[in-house]
């Protein structure tokens, strides 16, 4: 039998062990496309950790709860069950798959258990700025993305020269191959295309072109024109975006621009449209979580707000409010959507579909935590027009809160509302 550090116990029981034992595996998610042998493999992270007991009772034990014992593995478990464990300590979880060899002439009886640990691990409850996070993968996919533009020009022959940035040397391309020629005058056509852009629009300060350092060479010179381009798309989404409550247009703007830039390189080698699409879902996730980011501080700051004075007795002005907030539930979730439309659409020829899927898997992580940290909402029925104010009040929340509620009801800013009302748990 095991050598008990300390007597384990299950719920009110005892427990006499012969052997322990633990199973751990990882959820992953297969992606699979027509026509293609084998799968793309995405690990989604640890399902709940299982400890396996092997138990027995003898003689008196068996005597005084062997029919007890059986009828509380029957019951339902409203709660997590603790489970003091001699080596790991107290956990909390539930018992499943119980298996029982009862030998009554001989007062003896063997169980078998498997306990399943409940709640999340501390590790992925850890805060991670969305944008900031985004952000580094898509620098990270940009020198992946040279990388295969550079591997691809070597297999078709074409030289990946240093210190070059112009694409239209066709005194380089003469001595080479037809194929080389080719690539290099279609890719020629599509930087001609990309820098039409770029000219006509400036890219925002914060672009992620200013802080990648490019390899001095065809291939950066490529790359760094469709990051370029991309980012003078977000400068134009922006602006479609600048009014109140208008996340999901610079989203839905970006994502028509890329679109039609991808169109139109028809007739451009593979590796580059591929290494467009990619980098443009990129652009679109990181601008995504910015929007993410910046909302979740705003709603930081208004919270701030409701709970802090803004004027004096005499009610002359302390403090400017702040911009409330307002995106609602259905933004969050509309504007996530089309960026994972977006992404999902190009993962096929992406040059690095891990990070793509990586990225939009973190703007989900974070827009479900905003909703559970700051959605947390019920409903309640409003007989009569009741001033908005009145209703955060009668619902234990600051007066303030009426931008808020706003937001979470979709609804410009109404003195009076009646009917279902959707107010933040208090």
């Amino acid at each position: 039998m095991v050598e008990d550090k300390a007597k384990p116990t299950l719920g009110p029981w005892e427990l006499n062990l012969v052997s322990i034992g633990n199973e751990i595996s990882h959820s992953i998610a297969k992606t699979m496309f027509p026509y293609k042998n084998g799968a793309e493999l995405e690990d989604m992270g640890v399902n709940p950790e299982i400890f396996k007991f092997s138990c027995v009772l003898l003689n008196d034990d068996y005597d005084n709860n062997y029919y007890q014992l059986r009828q509380w593995f029957l019951s339902i478990f409203p709660e997590p069950i603790e489970l003091f464990h001699p080596e790991h300590g107290t956990l909390y979880g539930y018992p499943e798959n119980v298996s029982f060899r009862n030998d009554r002439r001989h007062r003896y009886a063997e169980f078998t258990f498997d306990f399943e640990i409940a709640g999340i691990q501390a590790d992925t409850q850890s805060y991670t700025n969305p944008y900031d996070a985004n952000f580094e993968e898509a620098q990270a996919l940009n020198l992946e993305v040279q990388e295969s533009v550079a591997e691809s020009m070597q297999q078709s022959g074409v030289p990946d020269i240093e210190g070059s940035s112009d694409w239209s040397l066709i005194d380089v391309w003469a001595s080479l191959g037809d194929e080389a020629r080719a690539y290099g005058e279609a890719t020629n056509q599509a930087i001609n295309k990309l820098l039409g852009v770029i000219e006509s629009v400036k890219a925002p300060v914060d672009a992620i072109n200013s802080t990648i350092d490019y390899a001095d060479s065809l291939s950066g010179t490529l790359t760094k024109a469709i990051q370029e381009c991309c980012d003078s798309f977000v400068t134009l989404a922006r602006k479609s975006g600048s009014s109140k409550g208008k996340s999901r247009a610079s989203t839905a703007t970006l994502v028509a621009s890329v679109s039609s830039m991808l169109t139109s390189l028809y007739g451009a080698p593979e590796s580059v449209c591929a290494a467009f699409a990619t980098i443009a879902a990129a652009t679109i996730a990181t601008e995504t979580a910015k929007a993410i980011t910046d909302d979740e501080k705003k709603m930081g700051e208004s919270i701030s707000v409701e709970s802090g004075a803004v004027d004096d007795a005499e009610g002359r002005e302390l403090a400017t409010e702040s911009e409330p907030y307002f995106l609602t539930p259905e933004d969050l979730e509309e504007t996530l959507a089309l960026a994972r439309e977006f992404i999902q659409q190009v993962l096929p020829q992406a040059t690095s579909p891990y990070r793509l899927k990586k990225m939009a898997a973190m703007l989900s992580d974070a827009v479900r935590r905003i909703k559970i940290e700051f959605m947390t909402t019920k409903a309640v029925y409003v007989n009569h027009e009741t001033p908005l104010h009145k209703i955060a009040l009668d619902n234990g929340l600051n007066y303030k809160a009426a931008d808020r509620l706003c937001a979470l009801n979709n609804v410009k800013n109404p003195t009076f509302m009646k009917g279902e009302v959707l107010v933040y748990e208090s």
